[in-house]
């Protein structure tokens, strides 16, 4: 314990007395000899500590404690030692610190109470403690309101490292706060951690010029994290910001009876109008390990008139219950004012089902496709029946060849009676091509365009991320998302077509109308309309009929139905219906009718140019977007920054005045920044209990240190790099190998046959993986 040192004693502490002191800083004609007085880390900078001896270096003042550190610190960097604070003494009337001691770090001995522990799993580390001496006392002048030296030690009883290794003494390592807020800025983007270090050591002139560790960094964000909240109230706290930024952001949680923390789900005031425009058709999945809880992610997606992915809305779950997917879907149908969709496609999993049909129990619920195969296979394990299961599911059949071809199908391969089999039958209106014509799904008929976005999505974040921190980075992720709409946009309206068919009239009319994608499925039913020929018409009261066959294939018939009088086409095919583009039986009649523009009643508004054209209105309108002023400033001053360093750097005596203001200019606004910064982290969000316990700062408090658990044998106090087992583990995982799906990409493999049959089906599927 450091005896309590009065005021009054300080006069004559250590070698040095204040008079003394005073003698040392006058020169021969009594004036005070200013350039000892150091004030800040920048006088620091201008003494010359190479062969500064103790006398010397006990003639220089201290404004404050802290440049005394820096002074003691920089000695040491030059003469290669690392130092750390040590005993202070302070007033026993208001426990001011009086004086301050700064030592070798090499300073003392280990307390070998653990050392010689038998059971320990990780050997102790080496020895750096030896006994130094070496040492600076610096002690408060209350009068001058500055700190002097008065003990001043510099023999060392150990080796000093090289002078190249001396940037990696612990004392010396340090991240300034401008080169922490870099790090985060560039881990805001998704930048690791090892890149970051990297173009820290670029921009340095090498890593022997970066002035902290790789590992330093780590620590750096783990204090940071730390410093935090729980994960809960950080969470609420981003959700109340982006609330405030965009007054159409919606979100909602749910806690159970002991105030934990279990679904989240939410959507800005973007994906609320894709969802108004495009929210016909929806699908979901589930997707796990985006988070460190390890919960599953509910992604809300469609396709929009680009024929890309977009996301409705998002979700975190606790679990994948009933009763989850029964509130996630209410809060959906909540934030999207009453909406629902018309058709949902989903992976078929029971939960799922179940909350559709409570929730949405007018709209159609596809099954996906790849999901089915997939079942196929694993149930029947004959790859030919997996094959024939496809053409029926995909084929363009009337429901009685339907029937014809499942009866055949089944009883060939002999799995009339097996439950799988007559199970997925019961439920062939949500998966059969014949039984659900008409209905309109926007080509959509897997939720392959879900797990294309759930690989999109890893790429941005990581399992190991708190919910705060995926929030941010899922945020940039759809960010990107938007960013390929707004240029498919862009070369919707840039430029025009270039006309390619012998109907150019009505080719140029399909392009003035279409987005650039749309408009390319359209052309190319263009060219298939010569495939198919007008044999017959009949009139009737109000309509003409006409039927339509296949060049030189008359054993099909497909019946056009056309009102002259309001401009109507149906087709009893009906993939006008299923699809929003006209089939190539009613571009035939409209070829053979000479018609030279696309009927209003053949344009689905949602595959137009003009699809969201009012919400575009209202968004340059400023009513979907919060304040950009912000971010434009930003932009401003970078733009005015660039090459600034490379003009000022030329010459010394500019780069002293240009570093002199800037140091001056953020000195002033720092501190008149200070106390917003203050008042706004004060501003608590609201107390729940979070996922787990490890990330409430209450419990956090409570625990001791954590202890390092093996991943390999789940032993306590190792990882797995130097785990015992490591040799015969790896053994073991040398012989494992990793399977493979070999029907992942089914649609590609659609025969010929079948492509003739499914015609337009077949187009739009394969635009799904196209993404811009």
């Amino acid at each position: 314990m450091v005896d309590l040192i009065e005021e009054s004693s300080h006069n004559q502490i250590g070698n040095v007395s204040a008079e003394e002191m005073d003698e040392l800083l006058v020169d021969s004609d009594g004036n005070d000899v200013e350039n000892l007085l150091l004030n800040s880390t920048g006088s620091i900078g201008r003494v010359n500590f190479v062969g500064l001896s103790v006398d010397a270096a006990k003639k220089y003042v201290f404004s404050d404690l802290d440049i005394a550190y820096a002074f003691y610190n920089a000695f040491g960097r030059v003469n290669r030692f690392s130092i750390r604070k040590f005993k202070v003494g302070r007033s026993e009337i208001d426990k001011r610190i009086l004086w301050q001691t700064f030592v070798c770090s090499r300073e003392g001995y280990r307390i070998f109470r653990w050392v010689d522990e038998t059971n320990r799993k990780r050997a102790p580390k080496p020895e750096t403690r030896c006994g130094c001496v070496a040492q600076m006392r610096v002690h408060i002048d209350v009068g001058r309101d500055w700190w002097y030296t008065t003990l001043f030690q510099n023999e060392h009883n150990h080796e000093l490292v090289p002078p190249t290794l001396s940037r990696l003494l612990r004392s010396q390592r340090r991240m300034t706060d401008q080169e922490i807020q870099r790090m985060n800025n560039m881990r805001d983007v998704g930048i690791s951690t090892t890149q970051i270090y990297m173009q820290f050591a670029e921009q340095s002139g090498g890593f022997e010029n970066v002035r902290f560790r790789r590992t330093d960094m780590y620590n750096q964000i783990e204090k940071q994290r730390q410093l935090m909240e729980s994960d809960v109230t950080e969470t609420l706290k981003y959700l109340k910001k982006r609330k405030k930024l965009d007054p159409k952001f919606y979100w909602s949680y749910e806690v159970d009876n002991n105030s934990v923390f279990r679904h989240l789900i939410w959507m800005d005031g973007k994906s609320r109008v894709d969802f108004e425009v495009f929210g016909d058709v929806m699908a979901f999945d589930a997707t796990y390990k985006k988070n460190k809880y390890k919960f599953p992610l509910v992604v809300f997606s469609g396709v929009n008139h680009h024929l890309q992915t977009i996301v409705f809305g998002s979700a975190i779950v606790a679990d994948e219950g009933e009763g989850t997917y029964i509130w996630l879907l209410q809060r959906f149908v909540e934030a999207m004012n009453g909406k629902r969709p018309n058709a949902v496609i989903t992976d078929g999993a029971k939960a799922m089902k179940l909350a559709i049909e409570k929730v949405f129990p007018d709209a159609h619920h596809r099954l996906c496709g790849w999901h089915l195969l997939r079942n196929a296979t694993s149930n029947v394990s004959n790859p030919k029946f997996t094959q024939q299961f496809r053409k029926c599911m995909l084929g363009d059949y009337e429901i009685d060849e339907f029937e014809e071809r499942w009866a055949s199908m089944v009883n060939s391969f002999g799995v009339k009676n097996m439950e799988w089999v007559e199970t997925t039958y019961g439920i062939k209106d949500m998966w059969a091509t014949a039984h659900m014509r008409g209905k309109f799904f926007a080509g959509l008929r897997t939720t392959s365009r879900c797990e294309a976005l759930h690989s999109q999505v890893a790429r941005f974040v990581k399992s190991g991320y708190s919910i705060k921190e995926f929030l941010h980075h899922f945020r940039r992720w759809m960010g990107l998302l938007r960013n390929n709409e707004a240029e498919a946009d862009y070369y919707t309206s840039y430029g025009f077509p270039i006309m390619q068919t012998q109907v150019q009239a009505l080719e140029r009319s399909g392009a003035s109308v279409y987005t650039r994608e749309v408009f390319y499925l359209f052309r190319s039913l263009l060219l298939k309309a010569s495939s198919v020929i007008i044999v017959d018409w009949r009139e009737t009261s109000c309509s003409v009929n006409y039927d339509v066959r296949k060049y030189c294939e008359l054993t099909r018939k497909w019946v056009v139905s056309y009102w002259p009088g309001s401009s109507e086409f149906r087709c009893s095919c009906q993939r006008m219906e299923s699809f929003g583009i006209p089939c190539v039986h009613i571009i035939r009649l409209l070829i053979y009718l000479q018609i030279t523009e696309l009927p209003e009643s053949l344009i689905l508004r949602r595959w137009t140019m003009k699809a969201k054209e009012a919400h575009i209105r209202l968004e340059q309108q400023g009513s979907l977007v919060g304040d950009g002023s912000y971010e434009s400033r930003i932009a401003a001053m970078n733009d005015e920054l660039e090459g600034l360093p490379f003009a000022a750097c030329g010459d010394l005596s500019d780069f002293k005045d240009v570093m002199e203001w800037v140091r001056n200019k953020k000195a002033e606004l720092f501190a008149k920044h200070k106390k917003n910064r203050e008042g706004s982290s004060k501003s608590a969000g609201e107390k729940f209990k979070t996922w787990t316990d490890a990330t409430s700062k209450e419990s956090r408090d409570k625990k001791k240190r954590r202890r390092i658990r093996c991943s390999r044998c789940n032993g306590i106090g190792h990882n797995r790099r130097n785990c015992r087992r490591g040799d015969e583990h790896n053994q073991m995982e040398s012989g494992d190998e990793g399977g493979s799906e070999d029907d992942d990409d089914w649609s590609s493999q659609t025969s010929e046959e079948e492509i003739d049959e499914m015609d337009f089906d077949v187009t739009i599927a394969n635009q799904k993986g196209k993404y811009h």
